[in-house]
């Protein structure tokens, strides 16, 4: 069964990013990665969406789920699983 769209904002160098992406590729989600490196509009306009400044920045289909450590918490108390089937 398809899931949401897994979207994951990030730079090149965040480790808590990478993490994010290895937490969805164990469990087999197919996710994008959209880099914001040197895209300082892009990033001032996704912290205005989400009152964030940190990455990664996570959304399922159109919800800001939050960054890493939100998502591993969703992940451990099964919530993660509720999301991604929609």
């Amino acid at each position: 069964m398809a899931h949401p769209p897994v979207t994951i904002y990030r730079t090149q160098t965040c480790p808590y990013c990478s993490m994010a992406a290895r937490l969805f590729e164990r469990r087999g989600v197919v996710f994008s990665e959209i880099y914001l490196d040197g895209k300082t509009e892009e990033r001032a306009a996704l912290q205005e969406r989400t009152q964030f400044r940190t990455v990664p920045q996570i959304f399922i289909g159109e919800r800001f789920v939050g960054g890493y450590s939100d998502v591993a918490a969703l992940e451990a108390n099964g919530e993660l699983d509720q999301l991604l089937a929609g």
